[in-house]
């Protein structure tokens, strides 16, 4: 017994003991306090996002929008409760939400903020404010159009020959006071200079009815950018011309006067290169001959050749030759005339003769003109490679003096003896 209280006695007088002993009563106190006395304790939480659910509130009912442009709010909260309770807690069991259950018109109202924290045991408090500040108007909605506004000029000789939106409509929503003053949406495009065909997209820009531009802070478009698709092709106005021709002979182009209609003028559009090279369009031979009286028109329908195009609204133009104050007169060619004839592509061995006495021509000009000649002023001409008719007969061809003008209404045969 003596040895046991020596013992005991030598124990508690060691420093090294009394320090253990004292270690494990703290940790003992310790653990009493944290698991039986739980002392309350509080914690910040910052920048707890807001969440903005609207769709379905009274105010969205209501036909109401909330004026604002960005619905990202946060809010700081104080979390207070038993230690081993917010042990066991995380941020993300914070829920922050807008009540908007008193907003029913149009106004401005304080939003209380709601808190949520999944845990019955613990209390929060907002720091700061504990409600956002929103104002609310009438809500509206309109269908528009998208127009191409182009800015700019499309490269000289360049011009649209198809353009397309897309989307062609979008629809606006947003406070009911703006929409009312909406009158038109527009895609702006820089063509400046453009020769090549355009895809671009872009911002679509809203306008007033009376052009002021639209802010869009508070509105909402089905679509906020247009494609834009322009085939660009090249154009040119060019002059129409005829050929006037008189296959029996002559020439009357001098005194001949040629009007076009609808207009002088044709249309075209192809590659800039080849229409550069271009500066009339013929459209045809006209035979003179036909003409019977002093005027004629003629009809020529337009078709497009050589990859150019004709765009000019009518397709048809009308030509009216008038050929002013002309006469005709008869000239009897005799013996001596004819054999004065020139052959052409004679055979080789062959001495050709007009075996005609007397050859009756009749030519159309100017009354002057016509009173200035006689059978003696004109040269004759027979090509023997020609085809004869069928009478054998060759054809004739008549040359007026240089500078004169004057067209023959007939063709002309003679005979000839070709002679060996």
């Amino acid at each position: 017994m003596k040895k046991i209280s020596v013992f005991f006695g030598n124990l508690f007088k060691n420093s090294i003991f009394i320090k253990v002993v004292s270690v494990l009563i703290a940790i003992g106190v310790w653990l009493y306090i944290v698991n039986v006395v739980d002392p309350r304790r509080s914690e910040d939480y910052t920048n707890i996002p807001i969440s903005f659910a609207y769709e379905g509130t009274v105010p969205y009912n209501n036909n109401l929008m909330p004026l604002v442009t960005n619905r990202n709010f946060f809010v700081d909260i104080r979390i207070s409760g038993a230690r081993t309770s917010l042990l066991n807690f995380s941020k993300d069991k914070i829920s922050a939400s807008l009540n908007f259950n008193a907003v029913g018109a149009e106004g401005i109202y304080d939003i209380p903020i709601s808190i949520s924290l999944g845990d019955d045991s613990l209390t929060y408090e907002i720091i700061g404010s504990e409600t956002v500040t929103l104002e609310f108007v009438k809500k509206s909605t309109t269908t528009l159009n998208v127009d191409f506004q182009k800015i700019g000029n499309y490269k000289s000789g360049y011009s649209a020959v198809e353009q397309t939106v897309s989307p062609e409509i979008i629809t606006v929503e947003g406070p009911k006071s703006i929409i009312d003053t909406i009158g038109r949406a527009e895609v702006l495009v820089d063509v400046s200079g453009s020769a090549k065909n355009i895809v671009e997209i872009a911002d679509i820009s809203l306008f007033t009815t009376d052009g002021s531009y639209v802010d869009r802070t508070y509105l909402s478009l089905s679509d906020s950018q247009a494609t834009v698709s322009v085939a660009l092709q090249y154009k040119k106005s060019v002059k129409v011309t005829t050929s006037l021709l008189n296959p029996y002979g002559g020439n009357e182009s001098s005194y001949a006067t040629v009007s076009y209609s609808p207009s002088p003028y044709l249309y075209l559009q192809g590659d800039e290169s080849t229409l550069s090279l271009i500066e009339n369009y013929n459209i045809g031979d006209i035979n003179l001959a036909e003409i019977t009286d002093s005027k004629k028109t003629f009809e020529f329908n337009i078709s497009d050749k050589d990859g150019i195009e004709v765009i000019s609204d009518s397709k048809t133009v009308s030509v009216t030759v008038d050929l002013g104050n002309v006469s005709t007169r008869n000239y009897s060619l005799d013996s001596l005339n004819l054999e004065a004839c020139t052959f052409l592509n004679v055979p080789e061995g062959m001495t050709p003769k007009i075996s005609d006495i007397r050859k009756k021509i009749t030519l159309r000009a100017q009354e002057h003109t016509l009173g200035e000649l006689t059978s003696d002023s004109f040269k004759l001409y027979v090509d023997l490679s020609a085809i004869p008719n069928e009478d054998g007969q060759y054809p004739l061809i008549i040359e007026l003096p240089v500078g004169v003008s004057g067209g023959f209404l007939n063709p002309y045969y003679v005979n000839v003896d070709l002679g060996n």
